[in-house]
């Protein structure tokens, strides 16, 4: 018991403390907290002990992972406005699906052509797909209010754009979870008892968003016990994760569906604050940087050696099928080159999601096939996932680098 709480005391230190040096060097905090557990590898094999070794084995770094990704799914929840998405505008809508469809097209067409033949290489496929088609939303947030660029036609057509992706990548992570369940997806037919139970997952949330959601927040009103905001909160992410599971699709969806009914206007500012700071608190302080630190440690460099070129692909597809597919419907919309670009730059990052996403696929065991590119396309995604989250800032601050050009200041 004693190693098991040093473990944990050292795992999270490492994260935090990384993860401080990135926020400090002008990156997302789970930059670092993925670095430190490309560390802790590194450490662990360079010395060879027991107590290093087994840290990647921890049953409490399992269960944390676990949780992270649960409460993280349930803080972006937080973070989404529904109601909002339909004022965005048509740029918006057309960034948005360009930049899913494209990368999507990219990913998928890149996996077919070097995966070797397998029983699951079409959901192999798809999950390079939808990894590649990812948007992070607290990246993109976090990179445009640093530039102090929220309210420029850039940053609000990216923020916007994103927030559709994340919408848009909660399809696509329910069809693909459910694709994993099921095994190999022989053709469209196969895919159509899939979408028929996304879409009566989703309809199911709506119903119970639009009837329940008020009567809800009447009863949290009524009770007089400490945090009953967060009670609520997490019977109804298990409620959705139940039924996510019932219909063959990953639980955390649930959690993600439940967050949406809970805002402001439904439970008051007051209360709506102190449920986020709540979740907020325990995610981002315990949660999140051992599940961020949890995929640095499986990252296996061997990735980097052996398929080196399918590596470098999946980054120039992750970074290109953005800039092109989000960066040309901006330009066509009448932003100017400069904004164009830093839109497709603003939508390249793909954090959270993505690795939650690739986590998954590990835990099902879609990359338990023999072939050297299978068993490296985790670490393969993981640094495309790093690398491109990494540029994103740095594109960024690189394009909008003098501040009193137009592309910058001019309002939206």
């Amino acid at each position: 018991m004693i190693e098991h709480m040093l473990h944990l005391i050292l795992l999270l230190l490492a994260a935090r403390s990384f993860g401080e040096i990135a926020t400090r060097l002008g990156q997302p905090a789970l930059v670092g907290e993925i670095g430190a557990g490309l560390a802790l590898a590194v450490l662990a094999a360079s010395l060879n002990a027991p107590f290093f070794a087994e840290l990647s084995r921890s049953a409490f770094l399992d269960l944390a992972a676990e949780f992270g990704i649960f409460f993280l799914l349930l803080l972006a929840g937080l973070e989404i406005a529904p109601a909002e998405l339909f004022r965005h505008s048509g740029r918006s809508v057309a960034v948005a699906l360009g930049g899913v469809l494209l990368p999507l097209a990219l990913g998928m067409a890149l996996a077919w052509w070097v995966l070797p033949d397998n029983p699951m290489k079409f959901v192999q496929a798809l999950l390079v797909g939808v990894a590649l088609s990812i948007s992070a939303v607290p990246v993109a947030i976090g990179v445009f209010m640093d530039l102090g660029m929220v309210h420029t036609p850039t940053g609000r057509t990216v923020i916007a754009a994103a927030i559709l992706d994340d919408i848009i990548g909660l399809v696509l992570l329910a069809i693909l979870t459910g694709a994993i369940a099921a095994g190999s997806v022989p053709g469209i037919g196969a895919m159509l008892p899939l979408l028929g139970k996304a879409a009566l997952f989703f309809l199911i949330v709506a119903g119970t968003g639009y009837f329940g959601a008020p009567r809800i927040a009447n009863l949290i009103s009524w009770l007089r016990i400490p945090a009953p905001e967060f009670t609520a909160l997490i019977l109804t992410a298990l409620g959705f994760a139940g039924l996510a599971e019932l219909l063959g699709m990953d639980f955390i969806i649930g959690a993600l569906a439940a967050a949406l009914l809970f805002n402001a206007k439904s439970l008051g500012q007051a209360s709506f604050a102190r449920l986020k700071a709540t979740v907020s608190d325990l995610t981002m302080g315990l949660l999140a940087p051992l599940f961020f630190l949890s995929i640095g440690i499986r990252v296996d460099f061997a990735a980097l050696a052996i398929i080196p070129g399918i590596v470098l692909a999946l980054i120039l597809a992750a970074l290109m099928g953005k800039i092109i597919g989000a960066g040309l419907p901006a330009l066509l919309s009448g932003l100017t080159r400069k904004e164009a670009l830093g839109v497709g730059f603003g939508m390249s990052g793909r954090g959270a999601v993505e690795l939650i996403i690739v986590s998954i696929a590990l835990e099902a065991g879609l990359f338990d096939y023999p072939g050297p590119v299978v068993a490296n396309l985790f670490s393969a995604l993981v640094l495309m996932a790093l690398v491109t989250t990494i540029v994103t800032p740095i594109g960024l601050r690189w394009l909008f680098r003098e501040r009193g050009q137009q592309g910058c200041n001019r309002p939206g």
